[in-house]
């Protein structure tokens, strides 16, 4: 075997070492990645159900106020139909 042969040999021996070590250690960033990930969307889910309950009571608060409001247009109506009719019958 030749000196250029060994050499070559003993390169390819250790990059097949150092890619396996790599590959190796890939494999372990990726599951860490994996779980990171899930507990992230787990973060997410829950962050989604707080924000859901939250908006309940403010949507039924705003229903509220926007019937009051509804209320309060019509009772100012019917009170400014009132004293047009008191108005009228003045008049008469």
């Amino acid at each position: 075997m030749d000196t250029t042969q060994a050499i070559i040999l003993t390169v390819i021996i250790v990059l097949t070492i150092f890619l396996a070590i790599i590959g190796y250690q890939l494999f372990f960033v990726l599951k860490e990645l994996r779980l990171t990930l899930k507990k992230t969307n787990r973060i997410l889910d829950d962050t989604q159900d707080f924000v859901t309950q939250i908006k309940k009571p403010i949507e039924s608060a705003n229903s509220i106020i926007s019937a009051i409001t509804t209320g309060a247009g019509i009772a100012h109506f019917l009170k400014k139909f009132k004293e047009e009719e008191k108005h009228e019958r003045r008049e008469k």
